[in-house]
């Protein structure tokens, strides 16, 4: 006789415990904690392992709006004026107006396109108003000396905001808040080893692709382009920016020409399909110190962007055109 199968006990029902309803998530507010405790999302963590030391980033889509909303962070005052170059570009421009600052314009040395604290500390009570803030602009990927602007700010108070936006390649450290591009070209990013005014620009955040595994390998096919351009244009009248391929690279190329030279090349270059760009986007209605120099290079600089996929022959062709250009 066969034994009677074991019962398997019957679960009893019990009596669910109700959970409260769960609270919506602030995600803005978390990114925002996140990021004040150095841990930024995505391309903002990649950025911050480029510096030397621990900096907050915060990455946005636009120059004109990073100027303007990095300038507003610093506690600028509407109406007062902001030095800057008399080579400024037209988003550094955009951007001050933005912000509610005029700009004063001041001259630049005559090697690295840019101006310093030791000219600008003998120029600022010649200033036409009172002054807000100071925006030191790189020079087509050459970087200010952010250490001595920081020391600057230290001795005058004024808060200072340093644009480097082609010089990717170079900026590794942040004392003062400084602008930089993107290798991608799409957007720009703000560094500062302060996170205090990274933490109260108020932008939407950046929705592209940045770049940074790409630009390992970019960045010698860069200077291989450099230095290839270097050799098409040894024996012509043109010049190339101190430094540009050999100890910085950038896409951005800045030529130097005979004076008073850079409009007509500027409209051959167009004429030959060559994208070109002056100098100076200035206008007449902008208060300006005297700039002897930064009048000179107006006419006789033009900037092209280097591709650094381009092959020898593509750069020939450019090389090519400049010549002509130059020899009228």
């Amino acid at each position: 006789m066969r034994p009677s199968p074991a019962a398997a006990p019957v679960p009893q029902p019990t009596t669910a415990k109700k959970r409260a309803p769960a609270l919506p998530v602030d995600f803005d507010a978390l990114t925002e904690a996140l990021r004040a405790a150095g841990h930024g999302p995505g391309e903002e963590a990649g950025l911050m392992s480029r510096f030397c030391r621990p900096v907050a980033v915060r990455v946005l889509s636009d120059h004109a709006q990073a100027v303007s909303v990095a300038l507003t962070a610093l506690g600028v005052r509407p109406g007062g004026y902001c030095v800057v170059s008399a080579l400024a570009c037209a988003q550094t421009l955009a951007g001050i107006d933005a912000a509610g600052l005029k700009p004063w314009l001041v001259d630049v040395d005559p090697f690295s396109w840019m101006f310093d604290p030791s000219h600008l500390r003998e120029r600022l009570p010649e200033a036409p108003g009172p002054l807000e803030a100071i925006l030191p602009a790189g020079a087509h990927g050459r970087a200010p000396d952010l250490r001595a602007w920081a020391a600057f700010r230290d001795e005058t108070g004024l808060p200072i905001l340093v644009e480097a936006v082609e010089a990717f390649d170079v900026i590794q450290s942040a004392p003062v808040p400084v602008i930089v591009g993107l290798p991608s070209g799409q957007g720009v990013f703000v560094a500062c080893e302060d996170a205090t005014p990274i933490n109260a620009m108020d932008a939407p955040l950046f929705d592209g692709e940045a770049g940074l595994d790409l630009w390992p390998q970019r960045r010698p096919r860069l200077a291989t382009a450099a230095q290839r351009l270097r050799v098409l244009l040894l024996d012509a009248p043109i010049g190339f920016q101190p430094g540009w391929g050999m100890s910085w690279v950038s896409e951005t190329c800045a030529f130097s020409l005979p004076d008073d030279t850079a409009a007509g090349v500027l409209t051959k270059l167009g004429e030959a399909g060559v994208e070109a760009i002056g100098a100076s986007f200035r206008t007449r209605d902008m208060d300006a110190d005297e700039t002897p120099v930064a009048d000179r290079l107006a006419g006789s600089v033009v900037v092209i962007r280097i591709d650094p996929d381009l092959g020898l022959e593509a750069l020939d062709d450019i090389a090519a055109v400049l010549r002509t250009a130059v020899a009228g």
